[in-house]
């Protein structure tokens, strides 16, 4: 798809434009109608028929035109309908339409006509039953489904509302908001204890670094923190831009029942190679088959509440296991294994880059609009206990740097049996602290 401002024409388009996303043959069709001729009244174009593509030229590639016209719009209105969901068309432009609201600011609003937003967040209703049974076999259905949750997470208009009972008072205040710009910012979902806006955040951050490597990213916080909610926020925006993807919950948990790690690895496998069948005999031969099948592919995995450094291994244990231009996402409670596997970037649980120095986050976040419960005491315990094992560890690896994961990994396991001082003592996998080599550290 052209960019936006790829000439000044475009660029014009892009000012004043709004794309109606509809059903061509919805029986409501009339009411995104009234919409955009109100539209046109105030003086604001818009385009909302395919019709219209139709009768400029025969033989017109009428998708590329579509996807052009949302390309060069400011914003997309999306009426959400029975007919619409089940739409493999209109699914499939809903997905245009939201990667251009990634890559390029598209506003994006939502009309929810006779259907609940929560309906479609978790697909259920007399609407979804079709459309499972319809699509549930298609490539596609896993990035559809990804599509409608985001809109339904976004602001927009409901018409079973009481103040929308009038059709034509709620042409009007669609009309008049997107004339004068006053959209709604009260939000249909309610994440504790982040702002929606503020996983925005993080997705503009983690698509900015990296963009042709091989990038992992952590997300640092004690439990409750939003950790998980924030993975699978950017998950469901991007995942279906990669040639796979992988959602793994509860990683710790899991990887602690009966052969916990092989699970994790046929589904890790089997979700990016859409391939239910695939079964692996050993964590080993699991490793060796990641390394074989994914090392071509981009894709984006996320490992949910990661507890050891075993599981990181089994999983996501070399960069070159996986293809250029992936991306990997780890919440976990523990600092020192975003260290151990040398994360790009590390954030706090509410969106800004882990500092330096400890002491400075909890005088930033005094200064946001909502103080979390359990903050200040989190930074306190990280000042206390991490700092010094962090910058201990820091210093073992840049002595290890050259070795591989495996020898690290093997290195600590054997220095676990001589060093004093754990912070937990349970752990298969070591916290450093200062050892008895001198300033520079060093493995006992």
């Amino acid at each position: 798809m052209a960019s936006p401002s790829s000439s000044s024409s475009s660029s014009s388009l892009q000012k004043h434009e709004i794309y109606i996303s509809v059903q061509n043959d919805d029986p409501h069709k009339s009411v995104p109608d009234m919409i955009g001729k109100a539209l046109t009244i105030h003086g604001i174009p818009n385009f909302n028929d395919v019709k219209e593509l139709r009768l400029r030229q025969k033989g017109v590639d009428i998708k590329r035109e579509l996807r052009e016209a949302i390309g060069m719009s400011r914003m997309s209105i999306v009426f959400l309908s029975k007919n619409y969901v089940c739409s493999t068309w209109c699914l499939e432009e809903l997905v245009v339409i939201l990667e251009c609201r990634r890559k390029w600011g598209l506003i994006v609003l939502p009309i929810f006509y006779d259907l609940d937003p929560s309906d479609i967040r978790k697909l259920r209703g007399d609407a979804f039953k079709i459309v499972n049974a319809q699509n549930k076999e298609l490539m596609w259905w896993k990035r559809w489904k990804s599509a409608l949750k985001v809109a339904a997470n976004l602001c927009g208009w409901d018409n079973r509302n009481a103040r929308h009972q009038s059709l034509s008072l709620f042409v009007g205040e669609v009309s008049e908001a997107i004339k004068d710009r006053k959209i709604h910012t009260n939000l249909s979902i309610s994440i504790y204890p982040l702002r929606y806006d503020t996983c925005d955040q993080y997705l503009s951050l983690f698509l900015q670094i990296g963009m042709d490597d091989v990038l992992i990213v952590g997300l640092c916080g004690p439990s409750n923190m939003g950790k998980t909610v924030i993975a699978s926020s950017i998950y469901e925006q991007i995942f279906f831009t990669f040639e796979g993807s992988c959602f793994l919950s509860n990683v710790g948990q899991n990887s602690r029942q009966p052969n916990g790690l092989v699970k994790l690895q046929e589904k890790l496998l089997s979700d990016i190679l859409l391939d239910s069948d695939i079964k692996v005999r050993n964590v080993f031969r699991g490793v060796d088959m990641i390394e074989e099948k994914l090392s071509s592919k981009r894709v984006l995995v996320v490992l949910d509440d990661v507890d050891d450094m075993d599981q990181l291994y089994a999983l996501v244990g070399k960069r070159n296991w996986f293809g250029v231009g992936s991306k990997i996402i780890i919440t976990t409670r523990k600092l020192y294994l975003l260290k151990l596997v040398q994360a790009d970037q590390v954030f706090l649980a509410q969106g800004l880059p882990l500092p330096q120095n400890i002491e400075s986050i909890w005088k930033q976040f005094q200064l946001s609009r909502r103080v979390i419960a359990g903050l200040k005491e989190y930074i306190d315990s990280l000042h206390q206990s991490t700092v010094k094992e962090e910058g201990y560890l820091e210093r073992c690896l840049l002595e290890e740097r050259q070795k591989n994961v495996t020898q690290v990994i093997a290195d600590l396991k054997q220095a676990h049996q001589r060093v004093s001082g754990l912070i937990e003592p349970n752990r298969r996998l070591i916290h450093m602290q200062q050892g008895p080599k001198g300033n520079n550290g060093g493995l006992v």
